[in-house]
Parts: C-alpha cells; structure tokens; sequence
C-alpha cells in the first residue's frame, strides 16, 4: 500500500483531526504544530493500515496450503 494512499491520508487526518480543528477553526494552536502531528500521523497509519490489510488479505502464494488427510487405517479387529 502506497504511503499516500486515500485510507492512509484519510486516517492521519482523522488521527490528527483534533489539532487541524484547533488551528483551522479555533486558532488556538499554531499551524507548525498542527502539521507536524499530521506529518507524524502519516507513518503510523501507513504501518498499521499495511499490517492490517497484510494480515487479512495475504499475497497470493504466501500462505501454504494444509497438508490432505490420509484416510483412517482401517481396524483388523473388524476384518472378520
């Protein structure tokens, strides 16, 4: 997954929602700040979004297969 994919930009700014809205909105918090979290949001969704979808969609060939079972031998005790 490429780090500036729509789900990664998407989840850092949702991580980071609450300083764009201080700085955006309220001005109560300078914009250095504000990106800085939103720089740094960015890696950490990117690590986990791709641990996630590694995890639950694998590339094709890297899991193996089970082994088949062999059918039960059968009991000479039943061979009458």
């Amino acid at each position: 997954m490429s780090p500036l994919s729509g789900w990664v930009l998407g989840a850092a700014t949702v991580v980071a929602s609450p300083a764009l809205w201080s700085t955006f909105v309220e001005g109560s918090m300078p914009m250095d700040v504000a990106l800085m979290r939103f720089l740094i949001a960015v890696p950490i969704s990117w690590l986990l979004i791709s641990l996630v979808a590694e995890m639950a969609f694998p590339a094709p060939g890297t899991v193996k297969p089970a082994p088949e079972a062999s059918p039960p031998e059968p009991d000479p005790a039943e061979r009458t």
